[in-house]
């Protein structure tokens, strides 16, 4: 495999080598910091680490939500649990109980401080707050540039993820979840407290899957979130107008006060990400393929691959943790993204479908990847056929004829061009302040009001 920036030329501005690190985190989000949460708590905890991010994390900037029965490591920041939760549309509201495992959600920043109060007692993990522009090799290790100083390390850990440097495999979907959010506190009660409503698909659809996400922390508070998969970001104004007509019209809350926002954009593809960038360089998260492509949850995976890393480590061998997911797995998702990302209205229905004729607890089970083959063929049977039997057409026999008739039907060479794009990412220049910033990706999908 090919090394990042093996032959990169530094500029005069790069300083001097500085002290060596046993490990280097390249990126201080979820991922970086739950390696760095449970180096701590290993045996490995006397290591020195240096943590480089170029945002100090010192607000909430996202929350993340998952379901499982088992303890973590962050059960004493939970911001809530739900033990019910309910998917609705025109037909009507299905709501289960999850049983013995509760849809639990966990804001940003309780995670940020948890962890930096941790590393704070152990002065040999070190953060560095700087733009990451360059890694790659060296003869025993790698190293990290971070406005203008080198820092070396014997294992990098990256998860810097810039969208819009990393060219796109040909074949591959590629959709954005993307959402915004509002914390709201209402006048009067609105919100049933024990139960979480996953996907809320009374609004216009718009050539799109659009729906909302409601998860009220008690009978007069809630995150109400408005979500889209498109191949495009909507206009600031798109997501307020949204918020505020289902809030108003759909909910029936007549008076409320916005308390916060959160807005963000997960990506959706199959685009295979490699597991390692060089010998040396480890991929974690969304760069390392956490992201489960068709639902955007990522916490969870992020847990068990870090796990994973941080125990190879200790039996001192290379950390390279399996693959997360089971193939079969992949290929209901790249038939699923096919259908989104080409004809996003027959979403709606097919999700409508999958709730209202299945188990919850079946679902959740299914999207965590630990349904048995029977049980996944019960599901697929209970969907609309027709939309998965196109996107099989299109993706295994459409696709492949168009690129192989264009001259493009080597895929081993366009398998090894996306590589080494995605290879040099942190060669090119920086990313502007934000890779999805709704101005620069402004789009009005098909009847779709203007803004």
């Amino acid at each position: 495999m090919p090394n990042l920036c093996l032959n990169f030329d530094f500029s005069p501005s790069i300083s001097k080598l500085l002290k060596p690190y046993d490990y280097i985190i390249a990126g201080g989000g979820c991922a970086g910091l739950s390696l760095a949460y449970y180096l701590s708590d290993s045996t490995l905890r006397n290591k020195r680490v240096l943590i480089i991010d170029n945002d100090d994390k010192q607000r909430n900037d996202r929350t993340w939500c998952f379901w499982t029965s088992e303890p973590m490591g962050f059960d004493d920041i939970l911001t809530r649990q739900w033990p019910s939760l309910a998917v609705i549309d025109e037909q009507g509201e299905r709501r289960e109980l999850l049983g013995g495992s509760p849809y639990k959600m966990i804001r940003g920043i309780d995670f940020y401080r948890k962890v930096q109060k941790k590393l704070a007692a152990l002065p040999n993990f070190e953060f560095h707050r700087a733009f990451i522009s360059n890694m790659g090799e060296t003869e025993s290790g790698a190293y990290v540039v971070a406005d203008g100083q080198r820092f070396e390390a014997s294992w990098v850990f990256n998860s810097c993820f810039r969208p819009r440097q990393v060219e796109k495999q040909p074949g591959r979907h590629h959709l954005l979840q993307h959402f915004s959010g509002w914390w709201i506190r209402t006048e009067e009660p609105a919100f049933q407290p024990e139960t979480g409503v996953l996907m809320d698909f009374r609004t216009p659809q718009y050539s799109s899957t659009r729906f909302f996400y409601v998860l009220p922390l008690s009978e007069r508070e809630a995150l109400v979130e408005y979500t889209v998969f498109s191949t495009r970001l909507l206009h600031k104004k798109s997501y307020e107008r949204a918020l505020e007509a289902y809030i108003r019209a759909t909910l029936g809350v007549a008076g409320y006060s916005v308390l916060e926002q959160e807005r963000g954009v997960i990506p959706m593809t199959d685009q295979a990400f490699p597991q390692q960038l060089s010998p040396h360089i480890i991929n974690l998260g969304t760069i390392g393929g956490a992201v489960k492509p068709t639902t955007g949850y990522a916490f969870l995976n992020i847990q068990k691959q870090v796990c994973a890393i941080v125990a190879q480590l200790e039996q001192e061998v290379s950390p390279l943790p399996a693959p997360l997911r089971p193939s079969r797995f992949s290929f209901y998702d790249r038939l699923l993204l096919n259908i989104l990302q080409y004809f996003g209205e027959e979403g709606k229905p097919i999700f409508s479908r999958l709730f209202h004729r299945n188990k919850m607890g079946t679902i959740l089970r299914f999207l965590d990847e630990r349904t048995s083959f029977w049980e996944e063929t019960k599901i697929f049977a209970s969907l609309p056929i027709l939309p998965f039997l196109r996107a099989l057409g299109r993706v295994y026999v459409l696709t492949p004829l168009q690129y192989w008739f264009s001259g493009a039907g080597n895929t081993s060479a366009a398998k090894a061009q996306g590589n080494q794009s995605l290879l040099s990412t942190l060669q090119q220049k920086p990313a502007l302040k934000s890779d999805f910033a709704p101005e620069r990706g402004l789009a009005r999908l098909k009847n779709e009001p203007m803004p």
